[in-house]
């Protein structure tokens, strides 16, 4: 653990202290030459501030050619020390008014050096103070002092000065030791509190569900990466904006008669920035503090769009399997008595002679008898269990085949374009050649039916590396996107004379590919179905993959 106490920062601000005292002594020169009638050794004192300017601009430069040595600390303290001494000794020895700088350098010691650091600091400042107080005593250096006081109040002076200077030492030094213990303890607690945060932003950043914090005006404070890629926001971008504004359906919150917000989960609908459909499920509580005052809210929301394209399948799977059981058993006993009525009214023809209005009765009656019962194959064929022969195909021939047979309809003689927009080629699936073929015939029929006055059909056709999407587009009436829920149900034809059965058996086959098929449309402007297909596993690593396949989606979307 890096320790709190950082010996380069308390260097540099020691040289900062350093020339804060300097210019004080200077200032108090000048003021005492200008203002106080005493004599004052301007003569000594001026080199002795100049060589200490000298020194402080030598320290602060040192680190910086010689860094992280170990007797930068000492020779600085020593060096003070002495100039010290020699501020003292030229401003009147034991007279100085300059002698609480010794008091300062061992504050500084204290913070700087260990215990028995303080203690030498202390000492050695008694030792210079006293080394020349004595020597100018005896006569050794000229003394400096106004007067020259008796031998037992020397030692009285020099006594007190002693016990000072180690009180301050003791004081220091233990103020220091406990500031350097707190100031580890603070660091510990600031490392462990750094890893709390670190941990808590972990685990909201992990959640799969969205979470959204806000102030009480609905400033948002915190969204978490689901909740960005739910919310389609750009996750760290929008702190301090409105949840209003991104998020209408979000805001107001319910709250009870006092202001907290209502424990009820809710289901909203909302429009990503790029116009897709969400649906979350969304629960709010309060946030508060401490002391259980609420500051705001927490939005926890999941994304249930995909579960209720779930449930819309599933109701899809029941209504039709619901559906098809009735039909069936329904087309069934209406074909028998349907086959005798159109048996009996043909032989009633041929029997009983009939005018030219009855014959062309009988022979709608007998048309539309025959139709019906095709409808009726045609539905008793399509709930009706098949089987598959699954091969791997050429998709790309598929389509080809059965565009060329689709451009060679008479009646799409010069009133379609047929465009192919092929950008993979030789891409393989695993599925029915013939269940294939009628999947893109139907499709395109379809797409060409809603073009009654001509128009282009786009017939496109890509890959990855695990699906095969085949789009058909048309340039047709297209339809109401709510109309896509029941697009592949039975008996849902919107052109005139359809069975409704197209669009059912397409969604049939696709289902027993493992196949997935969106539509996109809207009123006016055309429509485009997008099949996606398994891609076929190449034989040597068929047995190591596993392809995923998802269920039918029938979803539309505007």
């Amino acid at each position: 653990m890096k320790s709190a106490f950082n010996m380069g920062e308390w260097l540099r601000w020691l040289g900062r202290v350093r020339f804060l005292v300097i210019t004080f002594l200077v200032v108090t020169v000048v003021a005492v030459r200008l203002f106080a009638p005493i004599p004052f050794p301007v003569r000594s004192f001026v080199p002795l501030i100049a060589l200490w300017y000298t020194l402080a601009i030598a320290y602060v430069l040192l680190p910086r050619w010689i860094p992280r040595a170990a007797w930068h600390v000492p020779l600085q303290m020593v060096g003070d020390l002495l100039v010290i001494t020699g501020v003292v000794y030229a401003t009147g020895a034991q007279d100085s008014y300059f002698i609480s700088l010794y008091l300062l350098a061992i504050l500084m010691g204290s913070v700087l050096f260990s215990r028995r650091g303080v203690f030498l600091v202390a000492g050695a400042c008694f030792a210079l103070l006293g080394s020349v107080i004595e020597l100018a005593f005896y006569g050794v250096i000229p003394p400096t002092a106004n007067s020259m006081p008796s031998s037992r109040a020397l030692e009285f002076w020099l006594v007190n000065n002693l016990f000072a200077f180690f009180a301050v030492a003791y004081l220091g030094s233990l103020l220091s030791q406990t500031l350097r213990k707190k100031g580890v303890e603070l660091e510990e607690k600031n490392v462990e509190l750094k890893d709390l945060q670190a941990f808590n932003q972990d685990i909201i950043e992990s959640m799969r569900g969205g979470l959204l914090t806000t102030d009480l005006n609905g400033r948002i404070l915190l969204l978490n990466r689901a909740g960005a890629e739910i919310t389609g926001q750009g996750f760290g971008l929008r702190r301090g904006e409105s949840v209003q504004d991104l998020l209408p359906s979000f805001w107001p919150v319910d709250l009870d008669e006092q202001g907290i917000p209502v424990a009820s989960r809710k289901e909203v609908e909302f429009r990503t920035p790029d116009g897709a459909t969400r649906y979350v499920g969304l629960s709010v509580s309060a946030l508060r503090t401490s002391q259980e005052q609420t500051t705001g809210y927490v939005f926890n929301f999941q994304d249930l769009t995909e579960l209720k394209r779930l449930e819309r399948e599933v109701l899809t799977k029941e209504r039709m399997a619901a559906l098809g059981r009735l039909a069936a058993a329904i087309a069934h006993e209406i074909r028998q008595p349907l086959t005798a009525m159109t048996g009996a009214l043909k032989e009633l023809a041929r029997l009983a002679p009939l005018e030219d209005d009855d014959k062309k009765l009988v022979h709608i009656v007998s048309r539309e008898s025959q139709r019906l019962n095709q409808i009726i194959t045609d539905f008793l064929d399509y709930s009706r269990e098949k089987k598959y022969s699954f091969v791997d195909v050429d998709v790309a021939l598929v389509i080809g085949e059965t565009l060329l047979l689709l451009e060679r309809d008479a009646s799409a003689a010069g009133k379609y374009r047929i465009d192919r927009i092929f950008t993979a080629r030789n891409v393989r699936a695993r599925a029915d050649r013939d269940a294939l073929k009628q999947v893109v015939w139907n499709l395109c029929n379809n797409a060409l039916r809603a073009m009654p006055s001509g128009g282009v059909l786009t017939v496109g056709l890509d890959a990855d590396s695990s699906w095969v999407r085949i789009s058909i587009r048309d340039t047709g009436t297209g339809f109401d996107p709510s109309q896509a829920n029941r697009l592949f149900e039975p008996f849902q034809s919107g052109f005139t004379g359809g069975t409704g059965l197209g669009l059912a058996i397409v969604y049939q086959i696709l289902q027993a590919h493992h196949a997935r098929i969106r539509v996109d449309a809207e009123k006016g402007n055309g429509a485009e179905f997008v099949v996606e297909l398994p891609r076929a596993v190449r034989a040597s690593t068929r047995k190591e993959r596993v392809l995923e396949t998802d269920s039918l989606r029938p979803v539309g979307k505007a």
